[in-house]
């Protein structure tokens, strides 16, 4: 039911140039009625007073049956709805079929995000990416969109020079088999830390990537088997996310068509020289020159990039492309799209960046090249012993322990992620995010577990719902449920899942006031079966929206 085009659509006297849909508002508190018209907007347009607008208004307002009554109260036209008839409309003829929105009409969307760097462990920045991309593809396929997810990891580049390296200079490839990523990271830490005081370690590492680009019989056979080894143990971390991806492709797989770019850039006299090394200048954009070719010959990460979107939309012949990724690469897509758009490729006004502000501990910025701080896989751990601390007093008869704890652990770092506005810095307290009191995702799953257990004690009626016995609470959260497909859309468009999340929690916040208030089963068939309708819309809108923000729902916690 579209409220706000009823309410419009009972006002007869007509204003040219005027959609009262497009000004008609919620109303900042129930004594001032559900929705208001504010005519301040129009007083310039009619040359009169607000209040004599807000009078003329409501003169020619045609009640019927689901406006109650209007107030006029300083230039603002107030309208209660009403409610028994409101209610039994959208609560009766709410279905979860109908949240499944056909915007996107099978268009088709790749979402680039995850992005690790294969010589480094996961760490929480690998959080944020990963979250806000699942939960971006997630809204695209509710919205009706096609959508691939691509991982487009960093199995590519001079790190990977320090890795092999370090493992020639203090280790061996038996080592690296016997402990796997642990060496292989521990040779990175280490290289990092002797170039500072060898500064000629730093050449030495950008001959053996060198040996990597030209395939070298000695070297490369080593480099497959770390990308192999490292790529294990990132796609077991996504896994462990909830997470699934339907590209791994990288730097390396689009490096083979490097050469064939190039090409094109020259033929299309976009190259420069400049000191030995090939650059595309921007100075007519307002942007800094992008080195496309350093002086030994060697690609660069933006030189992958072309090659990887290129291909891509020769692949997919996609309708877009996002790209998830953190606030510092702004520069490099605009770039990135801009040289797209000077190749005279069209699908460049298809490429888009979604970048996010910073994540981190209370502890500090996070870093990998000095050791391991704030990895993913500790974060996870700890978030898991703190799941089970929580829980270890509570009884399961539906869900097994270990489950539960996993999916409180879960929703709790990426509730994290997402509950804060997607280009916002946050400092992530974990202490603070696992109480079932306040902003939490553990509150929000035990409010998902009272809708449960309610439904599970209801023995069904043949009675009529008497919607009658509806408080103001009970109201907010019909009008919520109404609205639930015009969250979706707008948390897709604005690309911020923090209007979700902040939706859901005041949904769960109002439901348990009226919980508390408010008997649900209070042993009257009518009035009882009106407020299970209501629990059931909830319950329903809830499990979409969880799993659009990534949190998994429980029957018992």
């Amino acid at each position: 039911m579209n409220i706000k085009k009823l309410i419009a659509g009972s006002i007869s006297k007509k204003i040219d140039g005027i959609n009262y849909e497009d000004i008609i508002i919620e109303s900042i508190s129930h004594d001032k009625g559900d929705y208001s018209l504010p005519c301040f907007s129009l007083a310039k347009t009619l040359k009169k007073s607000p209040v004599q607008i807000a009078e003329d208004l409501a003169s020619s307002i045609e009640m019927g049956p689901y406006i109650e009554k209007v107030e006029i109260i300083n230039g603002y036209l107030n309208f209660f709805l009403n409610k028994i008839n409101i209610s039994k409309e959208i609560i009766e003829n709410f279905n979860i079929k109908n949240l499944k929105l056909k915007d996107g009409n099978k268009k088709t969307v790749l979402i680039d995000y995850g992005s690790p760097n294969l010589a480094k462990y996961l760490h929480i920045g690998h959080l944020k990416t990963t979250i806000i991309g699942e939960c971006l593809a997630r809204l695209f396929t509710q919205c009706g969109y096609n959508v691939k997810r691509l991982n487009y990891v960093g199995d590519y580049g001079t790190q990977f020079g320090k890795i092999i390296g370090g493992m020639i200079k203090w280790g061996s490839l038996d080592d690296v088999k016997e402990r796997g990523n642990d060496a292989l990271q521990e040779y990175y830490v280490r290289f990092n830390q002797e170039e500072i005081d060898n500064p000629e370690l730093s050449q030495y590492a950008r001959d053996i990537f060198k040996k990597i680009e030209d395939k070298d019989k000695e070297i490369y056979p080593i480099y497959e088997m770390i990308i192999n080894i490292a790529l294990k143990d990132a796609k077991h971390m996504f896994e462990i996310l909830g997470v699934k991806f339907d590209d791994y492709r990288g730097e390396m797989y689009y490096s083979q068509y490097v050469s064939k770019i190039i090409n094109e850039l020259n033929d299309k006299k976009l190259l420069l020289n400049s000191e030995d090394a090939k650059i595309i200048d921007f100075s007519s954009d307002n942007l800094p020159p992008a080195v496309i070719l350093k002086k030994d010959g060697t690609s660069l990460y933006i030189t992958r990039d072309i090659s990887a979107v290129i291909s891509r939309y020769e692949e997919y012949k996609f309708d877009k492309i996002i790209y998830v990724t953190d606030i510092a690469q702004i520069l490099h897509f605009k770039q990135l799209i801009k040289i797209i758009e000077k190749m005279g490729y069209k699908f460049s006004q298809d490429m888009e960046h979604v970048p996010y502000g910073r994540f981190s501990l209370p502890d500090g910025k996070i870093s990998s090249r000095k050791g391991k701080q704030a990895v993913l896989v500790d974060l996870l751990n700890y978030a898991l012993n703190k799941a089970n601390d929580i829980i270890k007093d509570r009884k399961f008869e539906i869900e097994d322990r270990e489950n539960v704890a996993n999916k409180v652990a879960r929703a709790v770092l990426n509730y994290s992620v997402l509950k804060v506005e997607r280009i916002k810095d946050c400092v992530f307290d974990v202490e603070k995010s696992f109480s079932f009191e306040g902003e939490t995702a553990p509150y929000m799953q035990y409010t998902y577990t009272r809708l449960e257990s309610i439904l599970r004690k209801y023995e069904t009626s043949e009675d009529k719902a008497d919607y009658s016995c509806f408080n103001d609470d009970a109201f907010s959260l019909v009008k919520d449920i109404n609205d639930f497909s015009s969250i979706i859309r707008l948390s897709l468009e604005k690309r911020d899942a923090s209007i979700m999340c902040k939706r859901i929690m005041d949904m769960c916040k109002t439901f348990n006031k009226m919980y508390t208030n408010c008997k649900i089963l209070d042993g009257n068939h009518a009035t009882t079966k009106a407020k299970v309708n209501l629990v059931r819309a909830l319950r329903d809108c809830l499990k979409v929206g969880f799993y659009l923000i990534c949190i998994d729902t429980l029957q018992e916690m």
